[in-house]
């Protein structure tokens, strides 16, 4: 029988039989890999926003909704196309690793995934008229419909390469990819817009570059680090893997699908249910794009955190060390919540800067929603990182089954409420919807093993806060800093002491902590 590769990820060089040495994998800590991100991502989503800005300045309503229906479905149809497959690396990866059968497992879903992606955006470019009428409710798309076809193959590729690098716990190298997209993508599709007329044309073709680019870092890694990625165990049968990878990937791929679903419902409602004719209905969307542009920069970095954490857990899953799986998500649950809030208390602060003199007023439909867009947003990013456990625990299907809860009630108050009041009643069902959420996965995570405390709970509620003026959000953010410091209500000795650690650990490199 071969012997299993049980070489450690956090070793550097790998030798060879001959006695060189080839380079293998470094493993970023959690600690250090989560603040590394977010600092770098702090950056990049600071260039997002003067990207949304400009984009927003530079585009008519009418094109920045179609923009936003775009970049929307490119994220509902990556995922979609490629069966779920490439989210199996965060619960996988380690496994196959551990066993010497990493290089197998990798190419089979890697070709899977790239045939389903041709096929997809084939379908899109062959038929793009009748296309065009479903995703945009109007048959004169038919060129930005094409150009969705091409771009959706770069997105899937890098998409891949960054799941993959999180899955070998490659933080850093995630972080660059986005970083050089975002600021690719601000660059190129800044200059585009100034000298094509059809602006959400432009921005497509700008992003679909800046994927390519962003995949550089990735490709350079997986070619100087090839050594961490071979076989060395026994043989891997297609059944073997698919036996075990196939639940989880239905799962995933299903619960992918429930959760862009319900990120595009309430938009694409807007345009297919109001009374609106296609092009006021547009420009709705355009509305609802510029009250959102800062609210998704906290999801996509709360997707960046869930990404980031699901190998750490799972490496303490395949440990036997739930206590330290549950104190790593309910911790990072907690300072998402207490983060985003204040975070979005500051963007309150601001609006009235962006919206009326950075804008010039033309979007007043965002501004007004604007407050329960941030809270949404803030639970739609908090139940992406606490569904974490449920995959490590390899509960999946509940995972859907609460985007599916979810999303019928979005769905359902959208069909109520925009045909009588409009683009609040889109937000009005969103936030309805991502509220199921919430509380539905917390619940869950704690009846599968994952304890939660009164701080967790408390945490989800947190975010209403943004829902009262300016001053008395301010005041009550105060008080729950204030609570979080001197109480045990919100976060435990353990996690106060945990946190002071971390930060004379990382942050004493820079500063003179005592």
């Amino acid at each position: 029988m071969a012997t299993a590769n049980t070489q450690s990820s956090d070793s550097l060089f790998e030798p060879r039989k001959n006695g060189s040495v080839e380079r293998g994998f470094v493993s970023d800590s959690i600690a250090a890999g989560v603040i590394f991100a977010l600092v770098l991502t702090v950056g990049q989503r600071f260039i997002g926003f003067g990207r949304g800005v400009l984009f927003c300045r530079l585009m008519t309503e009418q094109e920045l909704g179609q923009w936003s229906m775009v970049w929307s479905y490119l994220m509902l149809l990556a995922p979609l196309t490629v069966l779920g497959l490439p989210g199996c690396f965060g619960k996988f990866t380690e496994h196959y690793r551990q066993r010497g059968q990493l290089k197998t497992f990798i190419g089979r879903i890697a070709a899977i995934s790239f045939a389903m992606t041709c096929l997809m955006s084939g379908l899109i470019v062959i038929f793009p008229t009748q296309i065009s009428w479903i995703l945009f409710r109007d048959t004169s798309q038919s060129g930005l419909v094409q150009l969705l076809g091409g771009a959706l193959i770069v997105v899937s590729a890098s998409n891949f390469l960054a799941s993959l690098m999180e899955s070998l716990c490659q933080v850093r190298t995630v972080t660059i990819m986005r970083f050089i997209t975002g600021t690719m993508f601000a660059i190129v599709g800044t200059g585009i817009l100034m000298v094509w007329d059809d602006g959400a044309s432009a921005a497509t073709l700008a992003f679909a570059i800046s994927c390519l680019a962003g995949m550089l870092p990735a490709c350079w890694v997986m070619w100087k680090c090839r050594a961490g990625i071979r076989n060395g165990g026994d043989l891997l049968t297609q059944s073997t893997m698919w036996k075990r990878v196939a639940p989880f990937a239905m799962w995933m791929w299903a619960t992918n699908l429930v959760s862009n679903l319900i990120e595009v419902s309430d938009r694409y409602m807007l345009l297919h249910w109001s009374n609106l004719s296609p092009d006021l209905a547009q420009g709705s969307v355009g509305q609802y794009h510029s009250g959102r542009v800062v609210p998704l920069l906290m999801v996509s970095v709360a997707t960046m955190v869930a990404g980031v954490l699901i190998p750490y857990l799972s490496r303490a899953w395949e440990a036997g060390n739930k206590p330290k799986l549950t104190k790593q998500l309910n911790w990072t649950v907690k300072i998402v919540s207490i983060g985003f809030t204040t975070g979005g208390i500051l963007v309150l602060l601001l609006s009235p800067l962006l919206f009326n003199v950075i804008l010039q007023g033309r979007y007043n439909g965002g501004l007004s929603v604007l407050p329960l867009t941030l809270v949404y947003c803030i639970w739609f990013g908090l139940s992406t990182v606490a569904q974490d456990y449920l995959w490590v625990a390899e509960k999946g299907k509940w995972a859907t089954l609460i985007g599916v809860a979810g999303l019928v009630v979005n769905i359902l108050l959208n069909m109520i409420l925009i045909p009588l009041i409009g683009l609040p009643g889109a937000v009005i069902g969103t936030a309805c919807g991502n509220a199921t959420l919430v509380v539905l996965v917390i619940g869950l995570n704690h009846r599968f093993g994952c304890r939660s405390d009164t701080g967790i709970w408390l945490c989800a509620a947190i975010p209403l806060i943004l829902l009262l003026n300016t001053p008395l959000a301010v005041l009550a953010m105060v008080a729950v800093l204030v609570f979080c410091v001197f109480s045990d209500w919100i976060l435990s000795v353990e996690e106060k002491s945990d946190l002071k650690l971390i930060f004379r650990k990382n942050v004493g490199k820079f500063l003179p902590v005592k």
